[in-house]
């Protein structure tokens, strides 16, 4: 019963966070429905990882909770740039570095007993995964010492961070949802687009957005329009 519970509740806060991660994708960046997208896409992604770590422990599959605390630290430093912006050197944001850092140390350590084993495999999973949940955390860490010491920090700066953190967090997700929440779901769901191509539409917009808070997509319009 209390399993039961635990699923369910993973699968409900993990579908409204993609719900919510998809409405902030695709809204006005900065207005108040962009915003208030957000809020539910943090908040409800912090309750479906949780207890998806809960049941990863339980499997035990070690690789989903390892995604389930990356998760958290993504979207809540994600979102911190902004919450948070003037207490960069806090508390917070240093134990989200160690946190990060934890995260991809024990990755890789996860990978290096997958590695050495007969089968290749580590609790079903083999190398690659690990190696990607080690080298992302440990990259955030550096990129969150960087964030702290920096003396002055650019809108550029703020914005790079919290597309691609949040935008990751979102490419978790929907990985997962349909990976796992839809095994159950009619076709009809599973092949509509936005499901059927979640991480590439996402990892594409992620991109797109990268681009453009860093002046790219302003300078290809510009010599464009300059060479027509």
């Amino acid at each position: 019963m209390v399993q039961s519970a635990i699923l369910y509740s993973h699968i409900l806060f993990g579908a409204i966070a993609v719900i919510a991660g998809y409405i902030a994708l695709f809204t006005s960046k900065g207005k108040a429905r962009h915003i208030q997208a957000g809020n539910w896409f943090v908040i409800t992604m912090v309750l479906m990882a949780i207890p998806g770590i809960v049941i990863a422990y339980k499997m035990p599959m070690i690789i989903t909770a390892i995604a389930g605390f990356f998760t958290i630290y993504l979207v809540v430093s994600g979102v911190g740039v902004f919450k948070f912006s003037d207490r960069r050197r806090s508390y917070l944001n240093l134990g989200l570095c160690i946190s990060a850092f934890m995260i991809g140390l024990y990755s890789l350590l996860c990978g290096y007993w997958a590695a050495q084993s007969q089968s290749g495999f580590y609790q079903g999973v083999t190398l690659e995964p690990y190696i990607m949940f080690g080298v992302l955390p440990i990259i955030s860490a550096l990129l969150d010492i960087r964030y702290m010491l920096v003396q002055t920090l650019t809108s550029t700066v703020r914005l790079t961070r919290h597309v691609w953190r949040m935008c990751f967090a979102l490419f978790i997700a929907v990985g997962s949802f349909v990976g796992q929440g839809l095994k159950s779901a009619p076709d009809a769901i599973g092949s509509f687009v936005l499901v059927e191509y979640a991480d590439v539409i996402i990892l594409l917009i992620m991109l797109y957005w990268l681009l453009r808070v860093n002046g790219i997509v302003t300078k290809v319009k510009n010599r464009v329009a300059n060479n027509t």
